[in-house]
């Protein structure tokens, strides 16, 4: 078992965090993580933008995206403390929407800044928790010592956040805050509804207007965002299942597998099929 199951929090470094990051092909984190880097440097594609996080930098990976991995340094050094959602919620902590707004923040962005005072004591605390996670050592309340630790880090965490985003995050835009509910709407609906329309319609505006805030704070229209979302969720499903071409489809929200091949072949001038063959072994 192991220690995200047995106590809802898992730290990687650098020699194992590829367990968890694919280094060949799209891949969707099964539970949310912070990844901090402490030198070198890691590019990543997610969603319409890459990021590209060097020394003192961090990110919030979600389930809900798809990243890919563009490349890595040789002398990248970095922690990834990936945790399950209800274990925060039992914790009772209050920084989830700092949490949020700092992922919104970052798609706009090629990386969150850290001061090296910061870095250094989140790496401090960090290297702890993993050590008692790591530890042989019987413990009476080793869970207990976890959950402590882990606590300590995310409020460690919210304080950093919330010490530099506390009065942006009341200052958001008219602007950034269409797209933050137009992503978070995406998100949950993609599988159904593909239109601008719908996603206009949710927040009372009109298609143009919603067109043009979205363009004008991603550089891309809502449609090139919807686009990339479902094509994203449908290279994770042929590289990482056996399901035919045709059950994707409809996974997918397609009315069937044509559909869903055109739509494919149109952004990646390849058919679905021809896509899932460069992975088979």
């Amino acid at each position: 078992m192991s220690a995200l199951e047995k106590f809802g929090v898992e730290i990687f470094t650098q020699h194992n965090i590829f367990e968890r990051i694919s280094a060949e092909k799209p891949f969707r984190p099964d539970n949310p993580a912070f990844l901090f880097i402490r030198s070198g440097s890691i590019k990543l594609r997610q969603h319409f933008s890459d990021l590209e996080l060097s020394a003192n930098m961090f990110m919030v990976t979600d389930p809900q995206t798809v990243y890919e991995l563009i490349s890595v340094s040789d002398d990248f050094q970095s922690r990834m403390v990936s945790y399950k959602r209800e274990f925060i919620s039992a914790l009772s902590l209050k920084f989830n929407r700092l949490i949020t707004y700092r992922y919104f923040r970052q798609q706009m962005n090629v990386g969150v800044p850290f001061h090296q005072d910061d870095m250094d004591v989140v790496w401090k605390s960090v290297n702890f928790l993993k050590y008692i996670l790591d530890s042989t050592t019987e413990m009476t309340y080793k869970k207990e010592m976890v959950e402590h630790l882990f606590s300590v880090f995310c409020y460690q965490m919210a304080g950093i956040i919330g010490s530099e985003d506390n009065i942006a995050m009341n200052q958001m835009s008219r602007q950034e805050e269409i797209v933050f509910i137009f992503l978070n709407d995406l998100a949950s609906h993609h599988h159904n509804d593909r239109t601008v329309e719908f996603y206009a319609e949710r927040q009372s505006i009109t298609t143009r207007h919603l067109s043009s805030v979205v363009k004008a704070v991603t550089g891309r229209s809502p449609s090139q965002v919807i686009a990339s979302i479902v094509i994203n969720e449908a290279k994770v499903l042929l590289n990482s299942s056996n399901k035919p071409v045709s059950e994707i489809s409809t996974i997918l929200g397609f009315s069937d597998q044509y559909s869903f091949s055109h739509f494919f072949k149109k952004y990646l001038e390849v058919s679905p099929s021809q896509y899932r063959h460069q992975f088979e072994v």
